[in-house]
């Protein structure tokens, strides 16, 4: 199948993001008709703005367009309001950059072949969320991108453009994987404005869903529990993987007889035999004024003081012989599908 896309139409943006701001750049440097933006409530972008800040190239907020186009912040993509919305902008086609709205049948029916998404996967593996999370807990170091179109399921329309698999250099942590899939973003954002702007038409390829696999959304603040009885090195994936910018893997300490929640954002895992049993693991066996050393089955992880973040702003003093866990609940959250991340207290 092939689709051709009207060169100078309208589009409606919708969701939040770095490729949001890019698509609307573009758009609007290629002389199309000025998009307009739907995306969810203003309060739900802080959390994104907050675990971005001062990391260049990572994230744009659809706050900085308010000024340049409309921008509607609605609670849901419900049938009546948005298709009001797109009427009455004359909207030709819609783009979804990491939407979080589900699209009602009537919408996907009224714009069908005509409602575009732009996934930060090689398309069918890695349908759904947590991608970078996931790739990291399997030691996977590429980044990929491709722009579908939108259907009934999730992630599974048929595919217009699709990039080649790139290396992420750098260690491997979400924001270097977030700032990898940008660039790729970019490249392929300008590759699908040029074939509009050419008169080309895409070559729509339908997804084998027998090659892929679907997990769904990682959300850091339920499902990041580390559990000390994994190996050393899953452990240290696990807390790389739940890093900056999502708000770290957790764990307790006893402190005053308080239960204190504790995030760590990076760590370093060194393999030794010198502990094997399982009731050393967690156990903090040695302090220093710049490191920690837990103890694992199967090594010692080494944490920086600066990964460590306390809840309630408590600055322990003394780590040395105290022992990190996590309880039976915490770890039965963490392996089940989180809750909608709006929730959550922000």
């Amino acid at each position: 199948m092939k689709i051709y896309i009207k060169n100078k139409s309208k589009f409606a943006l919708i969701g939040h993001g770095y490729h949001l701001n890019t698509l609307f750049n573009e758009l609007t440097l290629n002389k199309f008709p000025k998009p307009i933006i739907i995306t969810h409530l203003k309060k739900y972008h802080k959390r994104d703005i907050r675990e971005a800040k001062g990391i260049p190239n990572l994230y744009k907020s659809v706050i900085e367009l308010e000024k340049k186009t409309k921008v509607y912040y609605l609670k849901t993509l419900d049938s009546k309001s948005a298709l009001s919305i797109l009427s009455k902008n004359k909207v030709d086609y819609i783009f979804c950059c990491s939407g979080r709205f589900i699209f009602k049948d009537n919408i996907i029916n009224q714009y069908k072949n005509k409602i575009f998404n732009i996934h930060g996967t090689m398309l069918p593996e890695e349908k759904g969320g947590g991608t970078y999370t996931y790739r990291i807990f399997n030691k996977k170091k590429f980044c990929a991108a491709t722009i579908h179109l939108i259907d009934k399921g999730i992630d599974t329309g048929d595919v217009l453009l699709a990039s080649k698999k790139e290396k992420v250099n750098g260690e491997i942590l979400p924001k270097n994987f977030l700032i990898k899939t940008n660039k790729i973003y970019t490249k392929l954002i300008k590759l699908f404005i040029k074939k509009i702007i050419n008169h080309k038409r895409f070559i729509l390829k339908k997804q084998n869903p027998s090659k892929g696999f679907y997990l769904p959304r990682f959300y850091t603040d339920v499902s990041g529990a580390i559990n000390w009885n994994w190996s050393g090195e899953n452990i240290n994936l696990f807390i790389k993987g739940c890093s900056t910018p999502y708000s770290g893997a957790f764990c307790f300490i006893k402190f005053n007889n308080e239960d204190i929640k504790v995030k760590i954002l990076n760590s370093k895992f060194v393999k030794t035999k010198d502990f094997i049993h399982p009731w050393f693991s967690g156990k903090i066996i040695n302090e220093d004024d710049i490191n920690i050393r837990v103890l694992t089955s199967s090594g010692q992880l080494i944490i920086n003081k600066k990964n460590i973040v306390f809840e309630k702003n408590y600055n322990l003093k003394k780590l040395e012989g105290k022992t990190f866990y996590n309880t039976h609940n915490f770890l039965l959250n963490s392996v089940n599908h989180a809750p909608n991340i709006f929730k959550f207290k922000l």
